[in-house]
């Protein structure tokens, strides 16, 4: 939620950027500025529509209050070029709108993607991803460099007859663009929530040379932690999926509430109870070994044999007062038995022990007994986890701990498999544990139909979910429509 002192800004990566798989590092960069990620949407404008003649006529100012003529010449006609269908660079014309807020958002983006110029800088996302490049014969530079470069070229008489491409006295490429002033950004925000639907949502029809039918799209969620602080980490992540030469379809910011990420999850349980069982086997098998340690401790200072001095039972006790005098603090990470599960391994333990040395069998019956309890647990902390409320209240589980993720949609052959096999090796690079592994992909063995319907993605076969996350945000500073 936005405070009364926040501002909106935003910025469209270019149909060029998103081509040349450019989106992961300039989300990165943008992303350094002091601002949050509220939004994100893909749109390709469709043939007869007034979006290009409204942005254009949005950029337009005669009176020159915050672009020069001369740029916003440069820009419409770059937009006129390129946002549509077809577009001069022969390439799909999809863009993908990300909406930031901040105290200070309009001026964090606007310093952030910087401002167009024909020198060579890199400090900025233009200046880094973009190309303002103007050759004039006027320059004696210029003159003299394609003299020399003419005069080498003779030393390779093959070459000359070798035909080529006219050379282009100019190149322009803005990577992204933004509104100069908050006057121009409001008009802009408007108009992609008066577009948002006819123009935008998932756009693979926007790409060419692809058959729908030979293509799988496949979801992934970008995990909270990668956006509580300021950091690139999203960007990155999003050039790691980059590399599968996928094509990214939709996009979407969303915040889930406990029951959207329970009916989300709920495929996971039978994985979790699957997978944790083991935490339940070694978390006793520990208890065990220390109660063992302790009960020798206390043989050794009587001067007898442990087996004979402590009762495995009064072993147990005596661990777990140790434990909770020596334990530190916080809650127990995801590798770690919560407290419910670890209460019913003591009791257990403290039940039914009648050596320190128990079998396999006892500890393996211990976690088939527990590990739907387990499961139950760690199903619990991931949906505190992804949503940032109790599981049981819905009330904040912790004051101002950011919660929002960021839904991807990937389109290509084999879109579902590539992209879980890529899920893998980023989560190697980037995971910690089981929960805080950056990312979530769809699973071609579950139901991934099911997860974007949860989601209510604009690929969903029962509709998008409304309003979107731009409307909502524009609706939120601006007032409805």
């Amino acid at each position: 939620m936005s405070l009364p002192e926040d501002e909106v800004a935003y910025a469209l990566v270019t149909p060029y950027s998103l081509h040349k798989s450019r989106t992961g590092g300039i989300i990165a960069r943008l992303l350094w500025a002091n601002v949050h990620l509220a939004a994100a949407r893909m749109y390709a404008p469709k043939p007869g529509s007034s979006f290009i003649t409204d942005y254009c006529d949005s950029l337009y100012d005669p009176t020159e209050r915050a672009v020069p003529l001369r740029y916003q010449k440069v820009l419409i006609q770059y937009v006129l070029g390129n946002f549509s269908r077809p577009n001069v660079r022969g390439i799909s014309n999809r863009l993908l709108l990300l909406v930031f807020r901040g105290p200070n958002a309009q001026s964090e983006l606007v310093r952030a993607v910087g401002h167009i110029g024909e020198e060579v800088r890199g400090d900025d996302v233009r200046g880094t991803f973009g190309d303002f490049v103007s050759e004039s014969w006027s320059n004696p530079q210029v003159h003299e460099a394609r003299r020399l470069g003419a005069e080498a070229m003779a030393r390779y008489p093959e070459l000359q007859k070798i035909e080529t491409p006219a050379r282009c006295d100019s190149f322009f490429e803005p990577a992204v663009l933004a509104g100069a002033t908050r006057e121009m950004t409001e008009a802009h925000l408007k108009l992609f929530r008066r577009h948002a639907y006819c123009d935008g949502g998932y756009v693979l029809d926007a790409i060419q040379g692809i058959a729908p039918a030979e293509v799988e799209t496949s979801m992934v969620i970008l995990k909270p932690e990668s956006f509580r602080r300021r950091n690139p980490l999203p960007g990155n992540l999003v050039d790691f999926f980059a590399r599968t030469g996928m094509y990214i379809t939709g996009a979407k910011m969303l915040q889930f509430t406990p029951e959207q990420a329970r009916e989300f999850y709920s495929l996971k349980v039978p994985q979790f109870t699957r997978q944790l069982k083991g935490m339940v086997e070694e978390s006793a098998r520990r208890i065990v070994s220390r109660a063992g340690e302790l009960a020798g401790a206390a043989a050794q200072n009587l001067g007898t044999d442990a087996a004979g001095t402590v009762e495995p039972r009064q072993a147990i006790r005596a661990e777990k007062t140790a434990r909770g005098i020596f334990r530190e603090g916080g809650r127990p990470g995801p590798s770690e038995l919560k407290a419910r599960v670890l209460d019913e391994v003591y009791r257990i333990l403290a039940e039914r022990l009648d050596s320190l040395e128990p079998p396999d069998a006892f500890y393996s019956g211990v976690a088939e007994e527990l590990k739907a309890l387990n499961a139950g647990a760690e199903f619990d902390e991931l949906i505190r986890y992804m949503t940032g409320k109790d599981p049981q209240t819905g009330q904040p589980a912790q004051n101002g701990q950011e919660s929002m993720c960021m839904a991807l949609l990937y389109s290509g052959a084999d879109g579902l498999k590539v992209i879980r096999k890529r899920l893998s090796e980023l989560r190697k690079v980037y995971g910690r544990d089981i929960l805080q592994n950056r990312a979530h992909a769809s699973d071609p063995e579950e139901d991934p139909v099911k997860e974007v319907e949860v989601v209510g993605m604009p690929n969903s076969e029962r509709g998008e979910s409304r309003p979107c996350d731009v409307e909502q945000v524009v609706d939120e500073f601006y007032g409805s429509a």
